[in-house]
């Protein structure tokens, strides 16, 4: 069980109808306008379908910086006894759409890590506690993939362990969930390589679901519950009163 939560963690919990192929080839006109729309976005998480916790998302803008915030807090019950728990705060923040820092902050039964990377060109440097980073990366994003507009490339950073991974992206097209909120169309991406995980995200390009499979076979998965736009019939804009 551990192993498989590890794995969500990596991924910042959080992670059909169409051909596959890679997120740079969708057309330029299918790709929402960065960063979407800011705000919270509050998350459930659950474990092969039982609730384990919640993660909210928060956009925040200040000219051309767009802050990400991804918080997750976790505890998992068996026999009504907390048997894993964890708390999360992974950060990452964009200059002119480039993702130029990574911070991870991470409290579970393994104790208390802390990491940040900053960006020089295409020069990652940093540590995750003791341990230095140090590489090359034209990364768009990180492993918490908030947003359509910079779902691409091969590579990406693991944003808990603020590290680099080889990726591919295949776009599964588009669906519609039936979310709390309503029903939303949403475009599919699956992620695969050294992270691995499927992302879904509504028409303004903000993601509402997303799942990834365990190390022992479980599902962990995201499904939006609440976002700033406080309704999401058929996933187009609230009307205003």
């Amino acid at each position: 069980m551990r192993k498989s939560l590890a794995i969500l963690a990596a991924c910042g919990l959080l992670l059909l109808t169409s051909a596959p192929g890679t997120a740079q080839d969708v057309p330029a006109q299918d790709i929402p306008t960065w960063p979407g729309r800011l705000g919270a976005y509050v998350f459930e998480v659950t474990r092969d379908g039982k609730p384990i916790g919640t993660q909210t998302v928060t956009l925040k803008q200040d000219g051309d910086v767009v802050t990400v915030t991804t918080e997750s807090t976790i505890a998992v019950k068996m026999l009504g006894i907390v048997v894993y728990r964890m708390h999360q705060v992974l950060t990452d923040v964009y200059r002119g759409q480039r993702l130029v820092e990574v911070s991870a902050e991470t409290k579970d039964p393994q104790g208390f890590r802390a990491g940040k990377i900053t960006r020089d060109g295409d020069r990652w440097t940093g540590k995750l506690g003791q341990q230095r980073r140090d590489f090359a990366c034209d990364c768009a994003s990180s492993s918490t993939m908030p947003q359509l507009a910079i779902l691409k490339g091969g590579e990406m950073i693991e944003a808990s362990e603020v590290q680099r991974r080889s990726v591919s992206i295949a776009d599964r097209g588009t669906e519609t969930l039936d979310l709390p909120e309503g029903s939303v169309k949403a475009r599919h991406f699956a992620v695969k390589g050294e992270i691995e995980r499927e992302v879904w995200y509504d028409p303004a390009g903000n993601l509402v679901a997303a799942q990834q499979i365990g190390s022992d076979g479980s599902l962990i998965r995201q499904t939006l519950m609440s976002d700033p736009q406080a309704t999401r019939a058929t996933g187009q804009e609230a009307s205003e009163p």
